[in-house]
């Protein structure tokens, strides 16, 4: 009878951390994503409170407090410097406002756009 050695080659000790090399990679990277995707979704939800405050003190100006163009402004937050652009111009029909804030995260991520129609006559001051 032939006696076997006991333990594992070199071999299969070298395959079996490149395996746990590869899956732990592949952790890391998944973790990554989602530390990544939940940044972006704080910065969204910021940067929907800055629109919805943005849109609520138009409104709150009234329709004879409205001026007709377009501003942009910076607004500083703890998670970082947003765009904030507003339009306020003719509506699709007479008598309407068309009010739209848009405010872009820090990083160039895409915009988050409030839209209203507010009732008035163009013809009042």
């Amino acid at each position: 009878m032939s006696r076997r050695a006991r333990g594992l080659s070199l071999v299969e000790v070298l395959v079996a951390l490149a395996v746990a090399s590869m899956s732990m990679a592949a952790v890391a990277a998944s973790a990554l994503g989602l530390l990544s995707g939940r940044r972006d979704g704080e910065l969204r939800q910021v940067a929907t409170l800055i629109a919805e405050r943005g849109l609520e003190e138009l409104l709150g100006r009234g329709a004879e407090g409205l001026v007709e163009g377009e501003w942009l402004d910076l607004v500083r937050d703890a998670s970082g410097e947003f765009a904030r652009r507003v339009t306020v111009e003719a509506g699709p029909s007479d008598g309407l406002w068309h009010l739209a804030v848009a405010v872009t995260p820090p990083r160039g991520k895409p915009a988050v756009e409030f839209h209203t129609l507010l009732r008035r006559p163009w013809s009042s001051p």
